[in-house]
């Protein structure tokens, strides 16, 4: 009997057919757990650009691949869920272990004695890439470590979320997880391409989970049908969005997923690199990182954290030379190769307070020979007085004292001094990678050819960065794919004549070194913008008080003459201060090339590789450096109109569409009478749009007593009255029919509306229109308006009513 029982509901449709435990040997699960690797390698494709494109692939492969298939296997052999988790585990283990530590192991998988200490190195290893390198970084093994533990911790979660419990939408929250670095990390966040990966990948994770479940359902029933569909449509109502806003938004063309307010978590730059993230910096239009310095400097005054020497071709680095570091900051001693005190120098004092500004590079004034009230222990390094916290501590919160030295530069000085020699400065200072593009050693012949003294060629190459041709733009190197400061990047700079600071600096830098001047690239920031206090400084001297942001941050170029040692120039058009003895002259210092026993050695150059600097604006104490120079153009703000005026026309565009939509059912009423919804539709409709007018739907009206009231309170009469008393009529027919025939027959108790009107069993939507035009001429124009841009039915759409 029970069983008969069960056949007759199994066929009805009507049992409940519990599900297979998850740890079945179903052979369907094999395909959600490659579904899963899919997704996971998908959202892995964010990872070009912070680290090199594709070198990360082969790696997680190798890890990835044989956890998911120790996974797989667990669940072939009907072992609990427990355990597979347990296996995928030791799966990531054994892993690791073969690719990353195989010396260390016991028979290639097992991690062995060693292994503690390796994973230390090269954990210190990626701590050192992380913070040092400009992304994208090199694949270094310890870097590479990390990127396949992450993702193959985060490849068992998603596993075990889509096919041992069965709920693949969770395991989007491990595809998003993946996403949050290149988010951070990358200038322009995770990127088009990467975020569409990502997304199919997961609605193919979930139409592969439903395809399973539907054939693991018994009797014959659909699990989930139609849930793929609905997610496909609600994905590509995402996608479209994310595609579409950007051009109507302004300033809505990069960030994070994939495009919008790029996240920014940490606040201001931080780590042993801020070339890392100086671009963003640039790029953000309201500043962070506020810092507020006080100086006695009469000239303006730069803040320098760090320098930038090491040039392998694909970035400048900082060589932080951590065995040549002197401990302690109270006394600075010189600079390798630069004379023991400047020429005719001055002494500058100046107040650092960095409040929220995080960063082990301190930020001093060059050249520092002292500073006090430091909180920590740190060091300075000789070869290019850069200052380091030892400790692991940071410039947050500070408030110190800086006493430089500011030397006193002459274009006659510095005219007169000729090559440096070979020994004068560490070779890091000179080096030229072997594949230097020839764009660059060309355009530097072109500038530079003509001159012989150090000093000359170095103006002729600040002068033709500054010219005519160059731009300044945070944004062209990121849209033309050139940003960074590698020499494939620096060609197509030299080419687009486009950028912002970091590719003028560094291509100074190496066409300096090509030049024959040693060079390196100096991080910091700009003057900034006084705030008209002062404070009183050592001696009684006057600080003037300044404050920077994010906004300042800067790059400049530094070259090195003997007997004076690194001076600073300024080849950036638009920003920062070009140095006085660094100012645009008609006339070379020295002799020329071809000229050189001539009696008359400065000679006039070809006015064409010379601009006017009086015309370059420039970061002085009037602000005008705080921030990027571009202008919003005319077409922009056309694009913020027009993207403020389909916001907000969204609710109008909705609610007409959902109107055209209920009247194609009306019409097909119409021409095809007993066409079932047609009544509704064109009831919905009308209650719908008197709620908008003020006369809304009770959650208890039948359609009688509602009409009734809004014939009253709107004070409807004559035919528009009929039509609302036939729409009613007709829905009534449509729904109540069989259950309340009194309803349209006028009986007792009827509405006055449904006696003026007998049910007609075919709707029109011209009763739907005279019914809007009759609500609309009764109400104040202010009600009108907001019916129609803020119509309440997009939040109280029709759900029927209840039956008497």
């Amino acid at each position: 009997m029970t069983s008969t029982l069960s056949r007759t509901t199994s066929a009805a449709g009507h049992a409940f057919s519990p599900r297979r435990p998850a740890h079945s040997a179903d052979p369907w699960h094999w395909s959600v757990t490659g579904a899963s690797l899919l997704a996971v390698l998908a959202a892995g494709t964010g990872l070009n650009g912070v680290l090199e494109p594709w070198t990360w692939l082969l790696p997680v492969l190798g890890t990835l691949v044989p956890v998911l298939l120790a996974m797989a296997l667990t669940r072939a052999l009907r072992l609990n869920g427990v355990l597979t988790a347990l296996v995928g585990v030791l799966a990531l283990i054994g892993a690791l272990t073969a690719q990353f530590v195989p010396r260390q192991s016991i028979l290639g998988i097992v991690p062995g004695p060693g292994t503690s200490l390796e994973l230390r190195r090269l954990l210190a290893q990626a701590e050192e890439t992380v913070v040092s390198q400009v992304a994208p970084v090199l694949p270094g093994a310890g870097i590479v470590l990390i990127v396949c533990a992450a993702l193959g911790l985060v490849a068992i979660i998603v596993d075990i979320l889509s096919t041992t419990m069965r709920m693949p939408a969770a395991g989007g929250l491990g595809l998003f997880a993946i996403l949050i670095t290149p988010a951070v990390v990358k200038p322009n966040g995770v990127g088009m391409a990467a975020f569409l990966v990502t997304v199919l990948a997961f609605l193919l994770l979930l139409a592969v989970a439903q395809w399973r479940e539907n054939r693991l359902a018994s009797g014959g029933a659909r699990a989930s049908s139609g849930f793929a569909g609905r997610s496909a449509i609600i994905g590509s109502a995402a996608l479209a969005v994310t595609v579409i806003l950007p051009m109507f938004v302004p300033g809505f063309n990069s960030g994070a997923f994939p495009q919008g307010a790029r996240l920014n978590v940490w606040g201001n730059a931080t780590g042993l690199n801020p070339a890392v993230t100086l671009g963003n910096d640039l790029r953000n239009p309201t500043g962070f990182g506020r810092i507020a310095y006080s100086t006695n400097s009469d000239a303006p005054l730069y803040l320098r954290a760090v320098t930038l020497e090491n040039f392998d071709g694909r970035r400048w680095e900082p060589d932080q030379r951590l065995d040549d570091r002197q401990d302690g900051v109270a006394e600075i001693g010189s600079e390798d190769g630069s004379p023991a005190s400047a020429p005719d120098g001055s002494t500058v004092f100046t107040r650092v307070r960095t409040q929220s500004y995080a960063s082990p590079w301190l930020l001093s004034p060059y050249a520092p020979v002292g500073i006090s009230n430091l909180v920590g222990n740190w060091s300075w390094d000789p070869a290019n007085l850069s200052v380091l916290a030892t400790d692991g501590g940071s410039t947050a919160r500070q408030d110190y004292l800086v006493q430089s030295r500011a030397a006193e530069l002459t274009r006659e000085g510095l005219g007169a001094i000729g090559p440096s020699d070979d020994e004068a400065v560490p070779e890091v200072f000179t080096q030229l990678p072997q594949d230097t593009p020839e764009v660059v050693r060309t355009r530097t012949s072109e500038v530079t050819d003509e001159f012989v003294n150090p000093y000359d060629k170095a103006i002729a190459i600040q002068n033709y960065l500054r010219g005519p041709d160059f731009t300044y733009s945070v944004e062209a190197p990121v849209d033309g794919g050139y940003d960074g400061s590698g020499m494939d990047v620096m060609a197509r700079f030299l080419d687009a004549k486009s950028g912002y600071c970091v590719h003028y600096a560094g291509t100074m830098a190496v066409m300096a070194r090509a030049a024959g001047i040693p060079s390196r690239v100096a991080i910091g920031y700009t003057p900034g913008s006084p705030t008209g206090d002062t404070t009183e400084g050592p001696g009684g001297t006057e600080l003037r008080e300044f404050v920077v942001d994010s906004r300042n941050a800067h790059a400049w170029p530094e070259l090195y003459f003997e007997g004076v040692g690194w001076v600073q120039f300024e080849p950036t058009p638009s920003r920062g201060v070009v140095p006085s003895y660094a100012q645009q002259s008609s006339t070379p210092v020295g002799p020329r090339a071809d000229d050189i026993d001539a009696l008359n050695p400065g000679a006039r150059t070809d006015p064409g590789e010379q601009t006017s600097s009086s015309a370059e604006p420039s970061g002085s104490a009037d602000g005008s450096g705080t921030g990027p120079q571009d202008e919003a153009t005319p077409a922009t703000g056309a694009l913020a109109l027009a993207g403020i005026g389909l916001l907000a026309l969204l609710p109008l565009l909705l609610r007409s569409s959902r109107t055209r939509s209920r009247r194609r059912a009306v019409t097909v009423g119409e021409l095809s009478p007993g066409a079932a919804g047609a009544a509704t539709a064109a009831w919905a409709e009308t209650t719908e749009i008197a709620g908008d007018y003020g006369y809304r739907l009770g959650p208890t009206d039948t359609p009688r007593t509602f009409a009734g009231r809004l014939a009253r309170d709107a004070g409807l009469a004559g035919e528009p009255v009929a039509s609302l008393g036939r729409l009613q009529s007709a829905y009534e027919h449509e729904e109540y029919a069989d259950h309340d025939p009194a309803a349209t027959a006028g009986g007792p108790g009827a509405s006055p509306v449904a006696t003026l009107a007998r049910p007609a069993a075919v709707p029109r939507w011209d009763d739907v229109d005279t019914v809007t035009r009759a609500l609309r001429r009764g109400s104040p124009w202010g009600r009108r308006v907001r019916a129609r841009l803020f119509p309440q039915s997009l939040l109280n759409r029709f759900k029927g009513n209840p039956r008497r």
